[in-house]
């Protein structure tokens, strides 16, 4: 019940603050463009700009049918409404958050407070991890080799968005950590706390149960996952590209509409670039960071009298838009039920004919 009241509480900030930036950003663009970039934002082709919105909106979809290839395979008790609803909340809770760490843990509070319990529910996210960073891992080099971007400086990119770029600061998050390990190597003080800690009764003992059990429902799932889920992952994998692609197209679409010619797939790398760089940032949304990170990226592709408006819309669209429309419809979903935890067998004998009776359904 915590995570959805800590979702609503998110929305109600989202639904607050996103149109103030909106607004903030629109006036800010035209301001210091003058009358040009309004003059461009008006002339826009109408098409261009719904296909930038359908690239933007429609991952949801996709991200849903992967999440319910897998709520289907493991038979979670979830309705197609509690499957957008976590896919929604995701990216919700990720404007809250600093890029890297997303909206994830929406999305395991939810998943779990829909009946999944806590190990399988790590053990879906994982999954989903893998299923992307194998697209990334794999077919970003091979078009990166084929159709590079010109002028870009990965190393130069990703020195000026690094947290830690000079010596000092090295040097003293070193000696921090140097200085924790000695204490708590060395300290009575920390051997007190230690013993303290590792009582059968204390809180640790108990967390430490806790862990087991959940590592042990995430090592059933991924066997099953081996035993009889392998055409599912790989179907996965065709998703999370379109997904993925879909959404690292949102200013290709912005850029025709504006009357450029950009390239499809190097724009593509552009923005899969944009997002990486977007991880690092450690403001809420990549606030700051993503506009900044875009002007680098596309300083040389777009025309300098564009630039202020490209960064706008690009923002507007692919995120602004896109919280405000997830936020709208979260609204309204009905609010469920709490579900019993779905229950699976997760240890001895009654796991491993568990995992062979799967498999077998599977093949």
């Amino acid at each position: 019940m915590l995570e959805k009241l800590t979702l609503k509480k998110t929305i109600r900030m989202i639904l607050f603050l996103v149109p103030l930036a909106v607004l903030a950003s629109v006036s800010y663009t035209l301001w210091s463009s003058g009358d040009a970039n309004l003059s461009a934002l008006l002339d826009i082709s109408v098409p261009w700009l719904l296909a930038a919105v359908f690239l933007s909106l429609a991952p949801w979809i996709v991200a849903a049918i992967r999440l319910g290839l897998w709520a289907r395979f493991f038979h979670l008790p979830m309705s197609t409404r509690d499957i957008f609803e976590i896919v929604l909340a995701n990216d919700v809770a990720a404007a809250a958050t600093p890029t890297a760490i997303g909206g994830g843990y929406a999305k395991l509070g939810l998943l779990i407070f829909h009946g999944t319990k806590p190990g399988l529910a790590a053990s879906l996210m994982l999954i989903g991890s893998l299923e992307e960073y194998t697209v990334f891992a794999v077919l970003v080099p091979i078009v990166w080799f084929f159709f590079p971007p010109e002028n870009i400086n990965v190393t130069e990119i990703f020195l000026k968005f690094m947290p830690f770029r000079s010596l000092q600061s090295v040097a003293i998050t070193l000696g921090i950590l140097v200085a924790l390990f000695l204490f708590f190597r060395y300290s009575k003080t920390a051997k007190r706390w230690k013993q303290r800690l590792m009582h059968k009764d204390g809180w640790l003992a108990k967390g430490l149960s806790a862990i087991q059990k959940t590592v042990a429902d995430f090592r059933t799932a991924l066997q099953l996952v081996a035993a009889g889920g392998k055409l599912r992952f790989l179907l996965n994998i065709g998703f999370a590209a379109l997904q993925w692609g879909m959404r690292y197209s949102v200013f290709t679409a912005l850029a025709f509409g504006f009357g450029l010619d950009p390239h499809p797939v190097k724009f593509l790398l552009l923005q899969w670039l944009l997002f990486t760089l977007m991880n690092i940032v450690p403001t809420p949304g990549a606030i700051g960071g993503a506009e900044i990170g875009f002007a680098l990226l596309f300083k040389g592709v777009v025309p300098p009298g564009l630039l202020a408006l490209s960064v706008s819309s690009w923002r507007f669209v692919a995120t602004y838009l896109q919280l405000i429309v997830a936020a709208s419809l979260m609204v309204f979903i009905e609010k469920p039920e709490k579900k019993k935890a779905h229950t699976e067998p997760v240890s001895g004998e009654t796991e491993a004919s568990f995992v062979a009776e799967r498999a077998g359904d599977m093949s």
